[in-house]
């Protein structure tokens, strides 16, 4: 769980950085999907895999944030020393 929440973070990070919303949007239903399908519940669809999917959707949506601020950030500075 633990590298899937790194993984959903980095990932949030870079779309940030590099693209807009409707990636994010893409990348979200990917996450659910995949935290549906590979969850590692006895194929039950109990509270515990709906909690895991909600932390990383949670944390892709977090880390997409930190990566607008950092790629406003970098632009910025890009821009005000030329």
């Amino acid at each position: 769980m633990l590298w899937g929440l790194v993984a959903a973070g980095v990932i949030g990070i870079l779309l940030g950085f590099r693209v807009r919303a409707p990636a994010l949007i893409v990348a979200t239903a990917v996450v659910v999907v995949a935290g549906a399908v590979v969850g590692d519940t006895d194929g039950w669809f109990d509270r515990y895999r709906l909690l895991s999917i909600l932390l990383l959707v949670v944390t892709l949506q977090c880390a997409y944030l930190v990566g607008l601020f950092v790629g406003l950030v970098w632009r910025r500075t890009v821009t005000r020393e030329r």
